[in-house]
């Protein structure tokens, strides 16, 4: 059998609600010496079904060119296609990124300038994923705890996929790894990105892409409870209306 032949190791998802740390658990991942990280959100599940084996092939050939045995992909709105990625690769392995819906719902307000956006999208896609939660090829990890215990955390993912734990995942930034955002415009911001030193003076709009960009390549820094500095009383009650036995489900603090 020809190396070309040789058959790969099941593949990796990771979803979750947007700005729940998909991002930097794909970094992370990708320093590991088995896993290609595909380096851009490839949206496979939301494409038209008849493009999607040529990027699966293409998927695999990075994958082989790089001498990695699997590939990993990050597009969080695949949490709402679970049905469909499950069917077409059975055996693949799901992490679902959670974290703080209050964390969330101010990091998308930071981006789109909307609060109740950030607050629905939480709710929303949370949501779709918990038929899925207690499903065999699903590990639910927590931001916050990625954050507090990384090695830990990693190992508990790492389990998961049947791969040994690799420290050079806990300095993801010196891995050389490059995260391009959306695969459409890949092309368009790679050259900005790779020469990327400094975030970009906004999140919003345009800027947030590279930032994602700039963040991946950065060493890992603390995000959590964000949130008592940036929502109000009445910002922080309103929340609390919408989301709080959602919050309280997944083992958050409504009074912390």
């Amino acid at each position: 059998m020809t190396a070309d032949a040789t058959p790969l190791a099941p593949p990796v998802f990771i979803v979750g609600c947007g700005h729940s740390g998909t991002t930097l658990l794909l970094a992370m991942l990708s320093a590991h010496s088995r896993v290609h990280g595909v380096p851009y959100e490839s949206k496979l599940f939301q494409r038209d079904p008849a493009e999607r084996p040529d990027l699966v092939a293409r998927f695999e050939a990075e994958t082989r060119a790089a001498g990695k045995a699997r590939w990993l992909e990050k597009t969080p709105r695949h949490i709402l296609h679970l049905d469909e990625l499950f069917a077409r690769f059975p055996e693949a392995r799901v992490v679902l990124m959670m974290r703080d819906g209050r964390d969330v719902a101010c990091s998308i307000r930071d981006r789109t300038g909307d609060l109740d956006e950030g607050i629905r999208r939480w709710v929303d896609d949370n949501a779709a994923a918990d038929p899925f939660r207690d499903q065999d090829g699903v590990l639910v990890l927590r931001y916050e705890d990625l954050v507090e215990d990384p090695e830990a955390a990693l190992r508990r993912v790492t389990d998961h996929l049947g791969e040994p734990f690799e420290a050079e995942m806990l300095a993801h930034h010196r891995s050389g790894f490059r995260f391009y955002g959306g695969v459409n415009n890949m092309e368009k911001f790679k050259e900005t990105i790779d020469r990327l030193e400094e975030p970009p003076s906004s999140v919003s709009g345009a800027n947030h892409r590279l930032y994602r960009s700039w963040q991946a390549r950065q060493p890992l820094f603390d995000g959590r409870g964000r949130w008592r500095e940036k929502m109000t009383p009445a910002e922080i009650a309103r929340f609390l209306e919408r989301a709080r036995d959602r919050l309280v489900r997944y083992g958050y603090d409504p009074h912390a």
